[in-house]
């Protein structure tokens, strides 16, 4: 049997509460995308295409057009008056918005120095990032249920945003989850951030596999390290092996955050869908 083949993700906190759920309960927390700060994430900009030959595309969908009692005058009148309802609800967002209803998104990161990721997301290096350490060859096929073993899919940075046509076929469910939930914009890219995305639930705050917590770095600024110390031991009786602590330092001749006894960890190529 190959050896496992890990990634090392990791999750900026901002307080204590927080950081005992994730280290200690082994809890975390999504969030639905209406709450991002980025308000184009997960916004892909979205037109009504011309759905040609929608008999060969998507064979159910046309039946389902054509299948209404009447005329062939009535049966088009009522499938132009579908797509002008659809047009609509895509124009408004009401589309997007109902696709997204249930879903909600962790976001990691590939680095645990970053000053500006402790800055934003760690209370101005109050906080501390928790380190997980996740095993992908053996990782669940199925999206809905992968959230728990923290499977995380890279985002994508570009200049433009997505463009998602909806024109009757069939959809691609991989380039769909492409364009909705892991776009964003090239201002972002600081984050080299992972997404775990839930499907179905919403948002909130639910269990993940304990077992995949590998450490904790606590902010320069902390005044909890001892705290988190104690969370860390409690995780490591639970889930059987040493969580270990580590304490980040604001380095002395540079722009950077030094993390002493921490070893870097080489990531594999991104994780394709």
């Amino acid at each position: 049997m190959a050896s496992p083949r890990y990634i090392y993700r990791y999750k900026y906190l901002p307080d204590s509460v927080g950081i005992k759920g994730v280290v200690q309960a082994g809890t975390i927390k999504f969030t639905h995308p209406s709450d991002f700060n980025d308000p184009f994430d997960c916004m892909p900009s979205s037109k009504l295409g011309e759905f040609a030959n929608l008999q060969a595309i998507n064979p159910r969908l046309h039946e389902a057009w054509s299948s209404h009692v009447g005329s062939p005058a009535q049966r088009l009148l009522s499938k132009e008056r579908s797509k002008r309802i659809l047009r609509e609800k895509i124009e408004n967002g009401d589309l997007l918005r109902l696709l997204l209803k249930d879903s909600s998104v962790l976001s990691l990161s590939k680095v645990p120095d970053s000053v500006l990721m402790w800055s934003h997301y760690a209370n101005f290096h109050r906080g501390a990032v928790v380190e997980f350490k996740i095993p992908i060859n053996n990782r669940p096929m199925s999206l809905i249920k992968s959230y728990m073993e923290l499977i995380a899919l890279d985002v994508i940075y570009s200049s433009g945003r997505p463009k998602l046509e909806f024109t009757g076929a069939q959809s691609n469910g991989s380039e769909t989850l492409r364009q909705i939930y892991l776009a964003k914009s090239e201002h972002w890219a600081y984050e080299q951030e992972s997404r775990v995305i839930k499907r179905q639930g919403g948002a909130g705050i639910f269990e993940y596999n304990h077992s995949l917590l590998n450490s904790v770095i606590v902010g320069a600024r902390s005044e909890c390290f001892y705290d988190v110390k104690s969370y860390a031991e409690v995780a490591s009786k639970l889930v059987n092996k040493k969580v270990e602590v580590f304490k980040a330092e604001f380095d002395i001749a540079k722009y950077a955050i030094k993390i002493p006894g921490f070893r870097a960890k080489q990531d594999i190529p991104q994780l394709l869908i």
